[in-house]
């Protein structure tokens, strides 16, 4: 498990209130309510300082798996922001 999936994996524990070993990355989204949804993404982003767009449909979060591969995404973007602006 990478550092990433380890973070995404606690927040969302700590979010819906529920056992890391209950968790994996083929958790449904559909199966955590939306208000701890909310607070997760909330969380990711002030964790990773990335911006989680909710409403991008080539940001596809069906999964715990969507949820780390998109922060992978982002991160990488950021990089490749920060790499070209030095």
């Amino acid at each position: 498990m990478t550092d990433i999936e380890d973070k995404i994996m606690a927040i969302v524990a700590q979010e819906t209130r529920r056992d890391r070993a209950s968790l994996s990355l083929d958790t449904e989204l559909s199966e955590i309510e939306s208000l701890d949804l909310v607070q997760i993404i909330f969380a990711i982003e002030d964790e990773f300082d990335v911006y989680v767009p909710q409403e991008d449909e080539t940001f596809k979060l069906d999964n715990l798996r969507d949820v780390v591969d998109g922060v992978k995404l982002l991160l990488a973007e950021k990089q490749d922001q920060s790499a070209e602006s030095a």
